[in-house]
């Protein structure tokens, strides 16, 4: 029997950037909202900002929402108890291994892996805001434990957090975020390394730092944690991606005593990616 998303109880696990902005969001637009996290003091915030209605557990949720880090949701998904019937959703990075996992929940168990494409700099319940999630897509990939309700849940759950849902296939989603997502984080993080090396030889370094920096650096912001788990479980395609960025690179370095060349190459790039916002808009991390 199909239960519309205003008549369930919903449960998330882990109450961070994600996790607590996702409750905001639905707030007044389910039945009710419980939640656990590992830090006593935001699910006391969350209870006392009416943002939860109670600490509870996931067993008796009709929607089970898993917003922790991704190789932690990989591990968790085995020893989850749900409910017969119960919708499991995750909110990791990257779906293969995830969906993979979520393929192998007990027959009775109805799965979709999900993927908010949004976010900010900095993470933890303390930087959770309700419009975290509008207007962004929301991937959702199907399991093997997907059903046409599970469906008709995912997309409620999305549309009520503010997003548009997308369904794609989870490999293809993952090919596509290493070079959307991951690999700028990654960059972000290299070019702060190397950052602090320079200024551990010329301390002048950070006070020329401007807004070219501060934009390239700013997910190097990001907890550790999260970046942990997207890397370690998208590691081929980030390979296969960075190595085609040495190769963009080599190219520029290539062109750099060749002014007309290195011209005609950074025009090219220019038009294409003032052509990518006036098609999608400029999406700015805080």
């Amino acid at each position: 029997m199909k239960k519309e998303l205003a008549a369930c109880t919903v449960h998330i696990t882990g109450l961070g950037l994600m996790g607590g902005s996702l409750a905001m969001a639905l707030r007044g637009k389910v039945a009710r909202l419980t939640a656990e996290d590992i830090a006593p003091d935001v699910l006391d915030a969350a209870l006392a900002q009416g943002v939860i209605d109670a600490v509870g557990e996931a067993a008796k949720a009709d929607v089970v929402v898993l917003a922790i880090p991704t190789h932690l949701i990989i591990d968790l998904v085995p020893v989850l108890k749900v409910r017969p019937g119960a919708l499991v959703i995750d909110l990791g990075s990257t779906k293969t291994r995830i969906c993979d996992a979520l393929d192998r929940l007990p027959p009775d168990v109805l799965a979709v892996g999900g993927h908010p494409m949004c976010g900010l700099a900095e993470n933890g319940y303390r930087h959770a805001i309700p419009t975290l999630y509008d207007g962004a897509r929301f991937v959702l990939c199907e399991t093997r434990r997907t059903t046409d309700g599970a469906r008709a849940l995912a997309e409620a759950l999305a549309r009520a957090a503010g997003a548009q849902p997308l369904w794609m296939d989870r490999a293809r989603q993952d090919h596509l975020t290493a070079l959307t997502s991951h690999l700028p984080h990654l960059l972000s993080f290299a070019l702060m390394r190397l950052a602090m090396d320079g200024a551990a030889e010329d301390t002048a370094l950070y006070e020329l730092a401007a807004g070219g920096f501060d934009g390239a650096t700013r997910l190097a912001r990001t907890d550790a944690a999260m970046i942990v788990g997207m890397f370690s479980t998208n590691a081929d395609q980030i390979r296969q991606m960075t190595g085609q960025l040495r190769a963009h690179l080599d190219r520029l370095e290539s062109l750099l005593d060749a002014p007309g060349d290195l011209d005609a190459e950074l025009c090219h790039i220019v038009e294409a990616r003032r052509a990518y916002t006036a098609a999608y808009g400029e999406r700015l991390i805080t």
